[in-house]
């Protein structure tokens, strides 16, 4: 029969004792940097993904401009492969309103104002862009004040 230990006896030693002795501060400072550094890494990920969307809004903004200039100096054959690619047929393309839009209720054309939603879209990223970069700099300067 096996015997039991009483819980004084335990092999283990008691919460907050070590085996041996640590350096609890050079822990807790290693799992910082580790975590600021996840952090940072993150947010230097993040800026990436917002640099790109920037990108596909100005893309989609002046892209037909930069489209029709270059298609002036293409063969029609050409154009038509080009713009298939870039501009595929949408999910739901159709020519009349569906089963439960109707189109004779209201006018939302004239509700609408004169607002470019590609500047709204861009301020919003941008400032997205401003806030992640502030963020990325207060994270290396801790992990800079960590030190070694």
């Amino acid at each position: 029969m096996r015997s039991r230990a009483r819980p004084s006896e335990s092999a283990w030693p008691a919460r907050g004792d070590y085996l041996c002795p640590v350096d609890r501060e050079a822990i807790a400072r290693a799992v910082r940097r580790r975590q600021a550094q996840e952090t940072l890494d993150f947010e230097r990920e993040r800026e990436q993904t917002l640099n790109d969307q920037v990108e596909l809004v100005i893309a989609e903004a002046e892209g037909a401009n930069v489209d029709a200039a270059a298609f002036a100096k293409m063969s029609p054959q050409d154009v038509q492969i080009v713009k298939t690619e870039l501009d595929p047929p949408g999910f739901g393309d159709d020519d009349g309103p569906g089963f439960f839009e109707r189109d004779d209720l209201f006018d939302l054309d004239e509700f609408e104002d004169d607002i470019d939603p590609h500047a709204e879209e861009l301020a919003r990223l941008n400032s997205e862009l401003a806030e992640c970069r502030r963020r990325q700099e207060a994270f290396a300067a801790y992990i800079a004040a960590l030190g070694s």
